[in-house]
């Protein structure tokens, strides 16, 4: 406001004045509760075979959101047989947790397959996300989750993909290595041994 119009106002003005302009152009989050269901269907309609759900508390407050795409689904199966799941926290008005579950396609490259929004990465959450992801791609043989240490996820995977197998990321390893152990040799030993390709390099 300062530089283009020349005007001094307070920071209490201007915010306020911010947000009002933000909900004009984008309208507000709990207007963007309202139309999920007609997103999804929209989805739907757009990108076949798109699996969207979404639970409600008591029938009327949004508890849980999942999504991936019909064409995410349908790539899947050209990806090699590997899922990296995790939980991101989101900042903001309403909070809550990102779960996201990415593969690596035959070019190393990420591949986006499903995420869902839930209060917080509980058990019940986590078996939630993974049901619908079951639903919607199976259980492809071989097929292995890489995750860090929480225990929510080993629980259920073990009870909703209980023919899949289940490690750990090397990141995390490597990082209580570095905690546990602090000797730059063994974090090398450690960090050849995680990224060789063969049973004769290992």
């Amino acid at each position: 406001m300062r530089k283009e119009y020349n005007v001094n106002i307070s920071y209490d003005k201007a915010w306020p004045a911010r947000e009002t302009a933000y909900a004009l152009v984008r309208g507000t989050p709990e207007e963007s509760y309202i139309v999920l269901h007609a997103y999804g269907e929209v989805l739907n309609m757009e990108n076949s075979g798109t699996r969207f759900e979404i639970e409600l508390e008591n029938d009327v407050h949004f508890k849980y959101m999942f999504m991936v795409l019909g064409p995410c689904i349908r790539g899947f199966s050209s990806c090699r047989p590997v899922i990296i799941v995790d939980g991101s926290h989101l900042k903001g008005k309403y909070k809550g947790t990102m779960l996201v579950g990415i593969s690596m396609d035959s070019n190393n490259q990420v591949y986006p397959l499903a995420y869902a929004i839930v209060n917080n990465e509980t058990d019940r959450a986590w078996k939630w996300f993974m049901s619908n992801l079951k639903c919607a791609i199976g259980e492809p043989p071989n097929l292995v989750f890489v995750s860090d240490r929480a225990v929510s996820i080993g629980n259920v995977i073990r009870a909703v993909f209980p023919t899949a197998f289940h490690e750990l990321c090397t990141y995390h390893l490597e990082n209580n290595n570095i905690s546990n152990f602090k000797d730059n040799t063994i974090v090398g030993m450690f960090k050849d041994a995680a990224r060789a390709f063969r049973m004769s390099e290992f």
